[in-house]
């Protein structure tokens, strides 16, 4: 579950473990004369904002199921740090000049809002207390969008031109140009500056780069130097060594890793991370040599005593490293809908 305090609170891994930094009290009384609470849209609680992004529809339990927005700009800044907040129309039955649209999960929209919030859920110790059971969670302080008008959008490309000086990934086919590496789409063309060309085999396949993005003196043409230069799709990979960002995922004394969406076994996980605290769910990258064999069915492993097997792929020889926080693009959305249950970060 997700926890925002009155102060900045900030995660960071040690070896592969997660260590949260001592808190730091913030009297209450001196919220007005001495602190600004900013939210996960980096202003002020109540600044008023235009967003763009796309909504989905948490499932599950909590205060932070149901309408979800995940934010692709503020301000018309592009942002692909994957910040997901619940929202609410500001009253129900706005009309048309304000809200045109019918909101529905899976689609774009254009907000205005402001960021806002409020502590949910029950302290420890009140069960003690009281012997009143109730479906709870503990007290966290939950922030909200709340939606003053909206339109729907199309849906967001990522292009170079909105990250200018910045870092982003971004997606094309990837090609030489002469001696230059380079992935391209229908409207730019990025040059991988200091990377190796593609292979034969690579050219004309999806790939991506992550680095920080410059202009160039053509139009619509960018580069990026030295930046980190891959293929997507995990067919185009199989039999090679790759470097996969994604999540760890445990059930039960069962390990296995999720890679934009698709369940990947991987050799020896368990003792990878054998005494590693909080592992589940968390970003990692594995190395290793991508291949496909015939393994028990992820998704029956608890249910059955031997669950039928279907072809997966599983990395052999594989080491692993913690990873930064997953960006948009490298998280998976079903149908752009929902978020795969095990991506809800709760």
């Amino acid at each position: 579950m997700k926890t925002i305090f009155l102060l900045a609170s900030t995660f960071a891994f040690t070896t592969l473990c997660v260590a949260q930094e001592p808190t730091i009290r913030v009297p209450i009384t001196q919220r007005k004369s001495q602190f600004e609470i900013v939210g996960e849209l980096g202003v002020k609680l109540g600044t008023i904002v235009t967003v763009r992004g796309f909504i989905y529809e948490d499932w599950g339990k909590g205060y932070e199921t149901g309408p979800i927005l995940v934010i692709q700009s503020i301000n018309d800044s592009a942002i692909q740090e994957f910040i997901k907040i619940p929202y609410s129309l500001y009253f129900e039955g706005m009309d048309d000049k304000r809200f045109p649209d019918k909101v529905k999960p899976g689609n774009t929209y254009q907000f205005r809002v402001y960021e806002t919030g409020g502590y949910v859920g029950t302290p420890d110790g009140v069960y003690e207390e009281t012997k009143v059971l109730t479906q709870t969670t503990a007290l966290y302080f939950q922030n909200n969008l709340v939606v003053i008008s909206g339109k729907k959008i199309e849906p967001a490309e990522w292009s170079p031109r909105d990250f200018i000086g910045r870092n982003a990934v971004l997606t094309g086919i990837a090609k030489n140009e002469n001696d230059t590496a380079v992935i391209y789409t229908a409207g730019w063309t990025l040059k991988l500056t200091g990377s190796r060309k593609w292979s034969e085999a690579a050219s004309g396949k999806q790939a991506e780069v992550y680095g920080k993005i410059r202009p160039t003196a053509e139009n619509n043409v960018y580069a990026v130097d030295s930046g980190r230069a891959r293929l997507v799709k995990l067919e185009d990979q199989v039999g090679k060594t790759v470097q996969l960002r994604g999540t760890i995922i445990n059930l039960n004394q069962y390990w296995w890793f999720n890679y934009r969406g698709t369940d990947i076994y991987v050799d020896g996980l368990d003792k990878l991370v054998d005494g590693v605290s909080d592992m589940h769910f968390r970003p990692v990258e594995i190395t290793g040599l991508l291949e496909q064999a015939n393994m028990p069915d992820i998704d029956k492993l608890v249910l059955e005593e031997n669950p039928p097997k279907k072809l997966y792929y599983i990395i052999r020889k594989a080491s692993i490293s913690p990873a930064s926080e997953l960006l948009t693009p490298e998280i998976p959305f079903d149908n752009n809908s929902w978020p795969a249950s095990r991506f809800s970060r709760r």
